[in-house]
């Protein structure tokens, strides 16, 4: 924990995803958001980097509390993850407590300003974050859930949606064929948590190269009819329509001191740099 607390000092974005026993019952396509969120159901990849693309870090946090002879689960969900090669004995035998690891995590992040969380279809890794950092049940309307991700985490990017929005981009590719589309190799094993987490924060940083006016796509999950409008973007959206009308009708307004108003990635993104996994308390 002390590595991640130093290393978010220089590093606010963070890249995530989870790897859990699945969803204990299917929902339809064309299901309410009301009856989508609330169907959400062991392994916590995160990826800390820079606004320069820098990474501080990869962790793969393997968590002890799932038990697959007892807990419920989805018996198709528990066969994929071994077939990737995740021990769940090893997990339970040598992993860590979730309550304790976010229980830290959550002070420690309380500490640090501005940061902004990015994953990729990541509705599933959302609700399970906010479930796990509260320990409480879900909020009863998407409305409530949406207060309850800007209060607890803030600032959040989907790429899958933002896959969406561009032109030669779709939102119908998974991480994979979205990188490939990129250019990106993938370093590590598909469907690890780590692995995914830091092939997710290469991916954001070279739509961000490549794409323009990427803010503009804070805040839409995949899945989620609704956006999740965090305190940076309704500070940021009031100066959007500023300059909107300073374009039409004079000159451009004065800069704003909200320092994330500027854009995040500019011209000449540079390479991406590499800075190594752990994995906590596993074999």
């Amino acid at each position: 924990m002390i590595l991640i607390e130093d290393c978010l000092r220089n590093h606010r974005l963070i890249a995530f995803d989870t790897e859990f026993p699945g969803c204990l019952r299917d929902t339809t396509k064309n299901a309410h958001d009301e009856q989508r969120y609330i169907d959400m159901s062991y392994s916590l990849g995160l990826t800390l980097f820079d606004n320069n693309g820098r990474v501080g870090g990869t962790w793969e946090i393997n968590f002890s509390d799932f038990d697959e002879t007892q807990d419920n689960r989805n018996e198709k969900s528990i066969e994929f993850l071994k077939r990737n090669g995740l021990d769940l004995k090893k997990i339970r035998e040598h992993g860590i407590g979730i309550e304790g690891f976010f229980s830290d995590l959550f002070w420690i992040l309380k500490k640090t300003r501005n940061i902004t969380w990015v994953t990729f279809h990541g509705s599933y890794d959302i609700t399970y974050l906010l479930k796990c950092f509260t320990g409480e049940s879900l909020p009863k309307s998407p409305s409530r859930f949406a207060k309850a991700v800007v209060r607890i985490l803030g600032s959040v990017y989907d790429l899958k949606a933002m896959a969406g929005r561009y032109e030669g981009l779709s939102n119908r590719l998974g991480l994979e064929s979205l990188a490939h589309e990129l250019g990106l190799n993938r370093v590590g094993t598909a469907h690890h948590a780590g692995s995914d987490s830091e092939l997710t924060a290469r991916v954001f940083c070279k739509m961000a190269n490549i794409c323009d006016n990427v803010e503009e796509t804070e805040g839409f999950v995949y899945g989620f009819g609704y956006r999740i409008t965090s305190d940076r973007l309704k500070c940021r959206e009031p100066q959007m329509d500023l300059a909107l009308m300073a374009g039409l009708y004079g000159p451009p307004p004065p800069p704003s001191p909200f320092p994330m108003v500027m854009p995040m990635f500019g011209s000449g993104f540079p390479t991406f740099i590499g800075g190594g996994f752990h994995r906590l308390s596993m074999y």
